[in-house]
């Protein structure tokens, strides 16, 4: 636990009450889990002074915090709602920059609004690249305008970069000088991308409040629920059945859609976007006014908006610190520099020469597969044979149609005269060539080539100067024939692709005795009559591994079984699908016996997995979702080396291939040296440029950030281009990235609660205590014990457990374990999940009642778990999830109306379990964000916040105060947990948990410092390749050796 010192700093004079009975539950609990009297690890004591709180305890300490940070913000934007705009100004002035429009109908030239409080949006012209456009802005007592200069002046080509001078102006003062403002807008992620003063290194208070996440907050939609909602507005033509109360409180994201909901039905109009997406600056400045009122407009939607909202948000999330970490999210800063055009650069021209090779290679497969015409031998092969074989064949005149044979020729072998020879080959193509003239001038495509061969190729144009290529030119992994060319095999079976099933395998059918029946050849020749193409199941038993094929085979161990990895589904998805379609229509249907009859005899048809669930059809086997098998030997070619060749070359442009136009994209701004601060100006002579991610803060009904480039960001991959993405942020000279991964941040979460509603003491619980002193080397670790309890990897059984966590029941286990097994069948599988829910969520028991002072059992009364490691957190789970208001244990952050129980009674109860772990574990986030603000204020580190992504918080810090970042990391982490167990009852913190385990001090974004981060377009790593050290990795004990003992403030200059 805290050292003595600690725990009088963060629970004051609190008295740790230990009550006897609580402590003997929680012993015999751990008895029967079978980890009582395990040797623990005890760490040193870490004891030095920790800032002053802002108050007497925590509970007022943050509530103060968040005052602090919020207060100035929510003032700012409670009176801008409060109030009607003015009216739109009659006519837009023309001309480049700001215009204010008063009141009485006077305008102004201005540098840029200084209203405490505004209502803007950006308009770009989509082909002209990013460079705004347009703008509007509305304050409380004025209306303002803004042009880009190219539009007014008629400068209609932009150049390539975008530099700060051409961007929008919004703050007259920044950096210390600046004063709390806030920016009102619909995805005001995007409209802030646009403007000057948020690329500046040293930030600002000009704060961006998002009417998109307060929706989503307020009354936001589950993934389930979007597709049921989506499919409903279609069908409302139909006249469906009536919409579900849920439908009636929420939306899609759009404004167009939150507008309708906010304000009784109306419609805003969207036609004039088109202009913005399609047309030129030409076409803007031709219908000038009426687009830069059609931009207003979006102004006054927003602002109706945001006065419906807000006093809603306010009250569904009463905590300040909520709004404050949610305004402070929207302040995220990716400093790059001339390295990024060289990452650009680099992972392109890799990538077309992966594709060039790949796009060979299979040209190379589809001309040898083209042979097989020859003697039918495609008709062998369990692949081709029912590939379209058709050929086309030349057209020859009819009244010439003799002269199509080419007379032969003997050779006399005695004819020795050279003169002789050259006359009669002379004449020989003389008549070679005459036989063109019995041939049509238009020819079939490729006469005599297969009908699939045709596909690959494209017919040669009439432009000469033209980039057409010869031969199968547009042959891709992404055309049909292709898993087929490469003879694919799904664990040892060969792939086969059926209309209405899609991608799967086919296994030998074998009979009770253990035998394959092969058609005889009597009954082979009946088939001859037949158009329809005769599958090959000798070959087809070849290829299976059955080399000495006969009419009864031996016995073969069929048992795989494989079931779709599909998302964790809603108890009663069917049933919902027919609440919102009615029966008109059909829902999505799951089949529950995995064969399917594609009327191939002699074998069974098995789907591949989908990663969408049981019901999707694989549609191409070798995207990129598929690639991870072909590590794993699930998913591979036949035995020749140039099909292997494809898969492998597929696997290593998949990141680049689906990443590429999202990354390519981004945004940068690059500064000239001019624009720079002297701290980057002085030390460093390299670009420097900034990403400002369009991140929408609260973009799920659970509240994370949602942004889809770097918030999704994976780590680098050797064997992926493109994949060093995250290392090519990088720090200018003077600056250093510093931040941290949250060691188990959900798992502890979940089993604080469990521990606080067991006997309200740290670890009484099995999932608590394994949490907190579980040891993998030992095998102590929950996931290391649910690995050994079902015979998977450590890797995978963390996989199964967080999706437990979430509400995943036990048939998506058995799903996963049939995934990471692929040989085990369905019962099985079925057997060791019962088994694994058994021993970590337990059974289900009725709770008794008691009536005239007898217990008794009630029908239909809530049950709950029992028995299990982890039954005491799905119980204050599922009791929070199914209150009338559920809400976050700590901050008391309420769920979205449309996931309410009187909104959806008992549905949706997996999401809600989902909600109650991921939303506390944004509260968390918002709690860090705040501390380190306030941190860096009061002891004068300078830095900013960077970015968040999935667990990992980083920060951009000035080199001189990177230790002392690092040591407010750590403070931050102790308060943010601190406050957790204050909430939740529990006057203590052990210290296992009260410290991150490393703090990283770095130069670039990377998951851990050591990361040299190789890659096929980055092959010699950051060290070599960009001149990159290794960062350093610190614990609370190395921070405390590198700030004097743990010293916030700056350090005491010699006199």
């Amino acid at each position: 636990m805290l050292s003595g010192d600690l725990h009088r700093q963060v629970f004051g004079d609190a008295v740790v009450e230990v009550d006897p009975q609580a402590v003997e539950r929680g012993v015999k609990h751990l008895k029967a889990q079978q980890l009582w009297g395990h040797e623990t690890t005890a760490l040193p004591d870490v004891s030095f002074a920790l800032p002053e709180l802002l108050g007497s305890d925590l509970e007022e300490h943050f509530t103060n915090l968040g005052h602090r940070y919020a207060r100035p913000y929510r003032q700012a934007a409670e009176s801008l709602s409060a109030v009607k705009l003015p009216p739109l100004p009659r006519e837009w002035n023309w001309a480049p920059g700001w215009t204010k429009y008063g009141n009485d109908g006077r305008t102004e030239r201005v540098d840029c609004p200084d209203d405490e409080a505004l209502v803007f949006d950006v308009e770009v012209c989509v082909k002209e690249g990013h460079f705004p456009t347009l703008a509007t802005a509305a304050s409380k007592d004025s209306w303002y305008s803004w042009c880009s200069a190219q539009l007014t002046k008629e400068q209609f080509k932009w150049k390539e970069r975008v530099n700060i001078g051409d961007l929008i102006p919004l703050e007259a003062r920044t950096g210390p000088e600046s004063v709390p403002r806030v920016v009102v807008g619909h995805n005001v992620g995007f409209d802030r991308s646009f403007l000057r003063e948020q690329y500046f290194i040293q930030g600002s208070q000009l704060r961006f409040l998002d009417t998109l996440s307060l929706h989503v907050c307020v009354s936001g939609l589950t993934g389930l629920q979007r597709a049921l909602s989506m499919a409903n507005k279609s069908e409302k033509a139909a006249k469906g059945p009536p919409p579900e109360m849920w439908q009636d409180l929420s939306s899609l994201n759009n404004l167009g859609d939150v507008y309708a909901l906010y304000s009784g039905g109306k419609v805003l109009k969207k036609e004039a976007r088109d202009t913005f997406l399609n047309g030129s600056l030409g076409d803007i400045a031709a219908d000038f006014q009426g687009l830069m009122t059609y931009c207003a407009n979006d102004v006054l939607a927003t602002h109706e908006v945001l006065s419906k909202l807000l006093p809603l948000y306010f009250e569904r999330f009463p905590h300040p610190i909520s709004f404050a970490g949610m305004l402070e999210m929207s302040t995220a800063y990716l400093p790059v520099n001339q390295n990024w055009e060289r990452y650009l650069s680099d992972a392109e021209a890799v990538y077309q020469d992966v594709q060039q090779e790949l796009k060979q290679t299979l040209a190379g497969i589809a001309n040898s597969a083209c042979r097989l015409l020859h003697g039918n031998a495609y008709k062998r092969d369990p692949w081709l044979w029912d590939l379209d074989w058709s050929v086309q064949n030349m057209r020859c005149k009819k009244s010439a149609a003799n002269k199509c044979a080419v007379k032969g020729h003997t050779v006399v072998e005695t004819q020795t005269d050279k003169g002789d020879l050259e006359r009669g080959l002379e004449e020989e193509v003389k008549d070679i060539l005459k036989t063109s003239e019995a041939l049509y001038k238009t020819q079939p495509f490729l006469s005599g080539y297969p009908a699939w061969y045709r596909d690959f190729c494209v017919k040669p144009p009439d432009d000469e100067d033209s980039d057409w290529e010869p031969g199968p030119s547009v042959i891709s992994t992404q055309m049909r024939s292709v898993p087929k060319l490469l003879r694919l095999k799904w664990d040892g079976y060969p792939l086969h692709f059926d209309m209405k099933q899609g991608w799967g395998y086919l296994v030998p059918r074998e009979q009770k005795d253990g035998t394959v029946v092969v058609p005889s050849l009597a009954e082979d020749s009946e088939a001859k009559g037949d158009e329809k193409p005769k599958f090959p199941l000798p070959e087809f038993l070849k290829a299976c591994g059955y080399e000495d094929v006969k009419d009864d085979l031996g016995p073969k161990d069929t048992g795989l079984q494989w079931q779709q990895l599909g998302n964790i589904p809603e108890e009663g998805e069917a049933k919902l699908w027919r609440k919102v379609l009615g029966n008109r229509t059909r829902p999505p249907q799951v089949k529950e016996n995995l064969d399917m009859d594609v009327d191939i005899d002699g074998c069974y048809f098995f789907r591949l997995p989908h990663k969408d669930g049981p019901h999707k059809r694989v549609g191409n086997p070798l995207a990129k979702d598929f690639l991870t098998k072909v590590t794993d030997g699930i998913l591979q070619a036949g035995d020749n080396p140039q099909a292997n060749r494809v898969l492998l070359l597929s696997k290593i442009i998949s990141y680049w291939k689906n990443a590429r136009d999202r990354i390519a994209s981004q945004m940068v701004v690059w500064f000239t040296k001019s624009d720079l601060p002297e701290i980057i100006h002085d030390r460093d002579s390299s670009d420097y440029g900034v990403i400002l991610p369009r991140l929408i803060p609260a973009g799920t009904v659970t509240r994370r950030a949602v942004e889809p480039t770097w918030l999704t960001a994976s780590n680098a991959y050797k064997d992926r281009v493109g994949s060093e993405l995250k290392s090519m942020v990088q720090a200018p000279k003077g600056y250093h990235i510093v931040g941290a991964d949250v060691d188990s941040q959900e798992l502890w979460i979940a089993s604080i609660l469990a521990d606080a509603h067991f006997a309200e003491m740290h670890g009484c619980t099995a999932i608590g205590w394994m949490t907190l002193q579980g040891n993998k080397a030992v095998g102590t670790d929950m996931h290391s014990r649910t690995a050994t309890s079902v015979g998977i990897s450590r890797d995978q059984a963390k996989v199964i457990n967080y999706a437990r966590i979430y509400g995943a029941g036990q048939p998506f286990a058995q799903r996963l374990l049939m995934q990471f097994n692929h040989r085990l069948d369905a019962q099985e599988a079925s057997t060791k999940a019962k088994k694994m829910y058994a021993q970590t969520k337990g059974v289900r028991v009725a709770v008794p009642e008691v009536v005239e002072g007898q217990q008794v059992f009630v029908r239909g009364k809530r049950k709950v778990w029992e028995g299990g490691s982890e039954s005491h957190m799905f119980n204050k789970l599922e009791a929070i999830a199914d209150s009338e208001e559920p809400r976050t244990p700590v901050l008391g952050c309420r769920i979205s109306r449309a996931l309410e129980p009187a909104a959806v009674d008992t549905n949706f109860f997996n999401s809600r379990i989902n909600w109650v772990v991921q939303s506390s574990a944004v509260d968390y986030l918002h709690l860090m964000l705040i501390t380190m603000r306030w941190l860096m204020d009061d002891y004068a580190i300078q830095g900013r916040f960077a970015v968040s992504i999935h667990d990992e918080v980083r920060f951009l810090v000035a080199s001189e105060d990177r230790y002392r970042a690092a040591l407010a990391l750590q403070v931050t982490n102790l308060l943010t947990r601190a406050f957790f167990a204050w909430k939740l009852g529990m006057r203590d913190l052990p210290q296992s948990v009260a410290f991150f385990s490393s703090v990283e001090v770095d130069t670039v974004l990377r998951k851990e410092v050591d990361m040299d981060c190789v890659t096929p377009s980055n092959p010699h790593g950051l060290k070599k390749g960009y001149g990159i050290p290794a960062g350093e990795a610190l614990d609370i004990y190395a921070v405390l050796e590198k700030t004097e003992g743990g010293r916030l403030g700056p350090p005491e200059k010699a006199s």
